[in-house]
């Protein structure tokens, strides 16, 4: 699964001088962190690795709408 990590925070914490924590947090564990701001998600934080995973697959996902396969809606 891409995203079988996900963790929120509150945006109060990058100003508490926990960002490092945050992004190793993120990097350790491969997963994405929804950073919140004013009850509402603000910004995704996700590592290097599953950002090249998201990409390879939205391109897989557009060469197979322009060829007219619908599989790419395919949820299995």
């Amino acid at each position: 699964m891409l995203l079988e990590y996900l963790k929120t925070y509150k945006a109060q914490v990058f100003s508490r001088g926990q960002s490092a924590r945050i992004f190793r947090e993120a990097h350790d564990k491969n997963g994405a962190i929804c950073v919140i701001k004013n009850s509402e998600p603000y910004v995704a934080i996700l590592p290097h690795n599953l950002y090249l995973e998201i990409l390879k697959q939205a391109k897989q996902m557009s060469i197979n709408e322009k060829e007219g396969n619908d599989d790419s809606r395919c949820f299995n």
